[in-house]
């Protein structure tokens, strides 16, 4: 029971992302609205994977400063953040209608 406990406030997130992202490809597939629809589960795809992998994709989006010694990303959590926001941004227009 405790590895469980640890396993859920470990993964929270993920579990609720997955969850969301599951219900909006659910929605996407039962409007069958494929070219009008491609928006929103574009930015629902991109909220599950930044929620998902904030690592990689704070990794994957970090730009070099002003000289080529310096490389700056954004924090993990802020990644997350907006990846939550365009996760339930892109739920809010698939699940909405």
């Amino acid at each position: 029971m405790d590895l469980f406990k640890q396993f859920l406030r470990y993964y929270w997130w993920h579990l609720l992302a997955t969850a969301i992202f599951a219900a909006c490809v659910w929605r996407y597939v039962a409007l069958a609205e494929w070219e009008a629809r491609l928006g929103p589960i574009a930015i629902a795809a991109f909220g599950f994977v930044s929620v998902v992998a904030a690592d990689e994709v704070a990794d994957w989006s970090g730009r070099y400063g002003w000289t080529r010694q310096q490389w700056w990303q954004q924090p993990t959590w802020y990644v997350r953040g907006m990846g939550v926001l365009c996760l339930l941004g892109g739920a809010q227009q698939l699940l909405g209608n």
